[in-house]
């Protein structure tokens, strides 16, 4: 299953126009996400400007937070403060102190939902408008999960962005649900921390590391659970914002294959004409779609294979055989060349460098 490789060392015209119709878009995020993380550097004595700076924020960003900047720098930053306090749980700390994320005008329509399923499917659909960094999907089966994933266009592994996010779905699910909510589980792909008694303690459930998928697992009479409604008036208001929603453009079909392919890679079902089924279309018009955003399917996988490999490796023990199969590889040796065609090192290099220089982020 490794991609077809092209004569060594030689770039033709075709070949980087290819890159360059597959290069993912520049995914940004509201500044408003930035004044929890203020708030909670400076109770750990942290120097949060000192901090943005080194990520490559300005400070600007505190003052308005409708602003939009890069993902990339927002995740980095939370790198960053984890390295700087010594806590390998500082993303679900500050999930936790966030409270309901700031999804902007999106977290609106959850409440004029029927039910549970029908706020979550929305959420899915519309998250692009808040982060074009964050993939998520609902799986409905006998162990309902929400999962996410954060894909801010580039090859690296962000643990603390990852524990935010997890963290702030939990906070969103209990605003919808009630204070007492828990989760059935909770999955996370990279390794455990140091302590587990923080993750126990906010989620109140069986936290899994080095799980197949980042997600949060739900009972199926979660999904049918009745939302309370706010008046008719707001109703109305938020029926128009939908209705100027173009939910059909070319960013957001884009994202939602991005969305498919995520989930469907770790279960061997990535391949174009099973994720056009997942889409409720065929490969042609799945094709003609991504085309029509400036990119084809199979750099579209390529960005989402890269990624998890990642996810998958950095900071973890588990085998390389078994993070093979979970992005879509018959073989360890399929894995090894195609992975070292796409990083310039073998997996087990990859992971041995990573581990050697914690304080930097890729190599």
């Amino acid at each position: 299953m490794s991609p077809p490789r092209g004569r060594a060392g030689i770039s033709t015209p075709r070949a980087r126009l290819s890159r360059a119709r597959t290069a993912p878009t520049l995914s940004l995020v509201r500044s408003s996400n930035l004044a929890d993380f203020r708030r909670l550097a400076q109770s750990l004595d942290l120097d949060p400007i000192g901090l943005m700076r080194r990520a490559g924020i300005d400070q600007r960003y505190l003052d308005d937070p409708d602003l939009l900047l890069p993902a990339r720098h927002v995740l980095e930053l939370l790198e960053l403060a984890a390295l700087s306090s010594g806590l390998d749980d500082f993303g679900l700390r500050l999930g936790e102190a966030r409270g309901v994320p700031d999804f902007g005008p999106a977290i609106l329509l959850l409440r004029e939902q029927a039910t549970l399923r029908d706020a979550l499917q929305v959420l899915v659909a519309l998250m692009h408008l808040h982060s074009g960094a964050i993939v998520m999907y609902l799986h409905e089966g006998t162990r309902p999960m929400l999962s996410s994933d954060t894909l801010p266009g580039d090859s690296v592994y962000y643990r603390q962005g990852t524990e935010v996010h997890i963290a702030g779905l939990v906070q969103v699910l209990r605003w919808l649900l009630g204070d007492d909510w828990k989760p059935l589980s909770v999955g996370f792909r990279h390794s455990r921390p140091r302590s587990r008694a923080r993750y126990e303690r906010f989620f109140r459930c069986p936290v899994d590391f080095l799980h197949e998928f980042n997600g949060v697992f739900l009972r199926r009479a979660d999904l049918e659970r009745s939302l309370s409604a706010s008046s008719p008036a707001l109703r109305r208001q938020i029926d128009r914002y939908i209705r100027s929603i173009n939910i059909a453009s070319s960013d957001a079909y884009m994202h939602q294959v991005t969305q498919v392919i995520a989930m469907a890679l770790p279960r061997g079902e990535a391949r174009a004409d099973l994720v056009a089924d997942y889409l409720g279309t065929n490969r042609r018009t799945l094709n003609r779609r991504l085309e029509r955003a400036g990119v084809n399917y199979s750099g579209v996988l390529e960005r989402v294979r890269r990624h998890l490999a990642v996810q998958y490796l950095a900071g973890s023990d588990r085998r390389i055989t078994d993070v093979a199969e979970l992005i879509g590889f018959a073989s360890v040796s399929a894995f090894t060349q195609w992975f070292r065609g796409s990083f310039d090192r073998a997996p087990r290099d990859w992971r041995r460098w990573q581990r050697e220089h914690p304080d930097r982020l890729n190599p």
